[in-house]
């Protein structure tokens, strides 16, 4: 968390702000944030530079950076881990940095900042140039970019024994999914988290891609899902939490049968699911009844 949703969400709100500014000061109190590259020469490197555009692979975000005279353009990476916020702080608005949490920021021209805030401090910010950035980013599909239907879904996952759960979260597979969106979609597919790729065929396969696509264009309609941390590039909450059907609702009614939800532990992760919608192997139910989200 931040999953795809959120990201994407944050990249649309904040390009309005960003694009076509040029970042003036550079700050980063906190060292930690670049992993390990100097503060002086990340400022350095984006400096005067102007922002060009505002891109998403899964859940990373890439700032463009343009260079003068037409040079090859530079990339700011950042992935916002489990609760880093990068927010825009209009000219004029009262902007006092956590000393704790505010971890960098940007002034940009025309007015205004760029700030990352990050309690849990596993966000990262990281410069690198345009030969490098594909190796920056992670090389599974994006479901949104590039899109994800039953048959590339079969062979991505339809010959591998992992539990289903397990691969969702594979961002050399898929890119964008987390806990939140794999619990969701397995529900909506009506398969158990513990199914393995190996056993989808493509009916199932076919449902299981519906059901991903379904559930991200949904969250995205509602600019994600604010449970703690999240914020919008524009510092709002995301209003999808209200439509989550087994993500965080265990021992409460499934949504689509009435069942309590139950939960188990796939590859580290608390994986939520209803045991009527969702029944383990043999005799796979019927994807639940849609629930209307608008």
């Amino acid at each position: 968390m931040p999953e795809l949703p959120e990201v994407e969400t944050v990249r649309r709100t904040l390009v309005p702000h960003l694009v076509g500014r040029r970042i003036r000061t550079v700050s980063v109190p906190h060292a930690h944030v670049l992993g390990g590259a100097s503060p002086r020469a990340f400022a350095s490197a984006l400096r005067g530079r102007r922002i060009g555009g505002l891109s998403r692979r899964g859940k990373y975000l890439v700032l463009d950076l343009e260079a003068d005279g037409g040079g090859e353009p530079t990339h700011l990476v950042v992935h916002l881990r489990m609760t880093g916020r990068l927010a825009f702080v209009p000219a004029g608005a009262p902007f006092t940095p956590d000393p704790r949490h505010t971890h960098a920021w940007m002034g940009l021209s025309g007015g205004g900042r760029l700030t990352f805030h990050d309690v849990r401090k596993f966000g990262r910010l990281g410069w690198v140039g345009h030969a490098d950035l594909a190796g920056a980013l992670p090389s599974g599909r994006d479901p949104v970019l590039e899109g994800v239907d039953g048959p590339v879904l079969l062979r991505l996952l339809g010959t591998r024994r992992a539990p289903l759960k397990s691969l969702l979260l594979r961002q050399d597979l898929l890119c964008g999914l987390g806990n939140i969106y794999a619990n969701e979609a397995l529900h909506r597919a009506g398969l158990h988290p513990l199914c393995a790729g190996a056993g989808l065929d493509q009916a199932a396969a076919d449902g299981l891609a519906a059901a991903i696509g379904g559930v991200l264009a949904e969250a995205l309609a509602f600019q994600g899902t604010t449970l703690w941390d999240y914020r919008t590039g524009d510092g709002e909450r995301g209003g999808f939490g209200r439509f989550l059907r087994v993500y965080g609702r265990a021992g409460l009614p499934c949504r689509a049968c009435g069942t309590p939800v139950e939960a188990l532990r796939v590859a580290g992760r608390t994986s939520a699911f209803c045991p009527r919608c969702q029944p383990a192997a043999a005799g796979r139910r019927r994807p639940p009844v849609a629930v209307d989200a608008g």
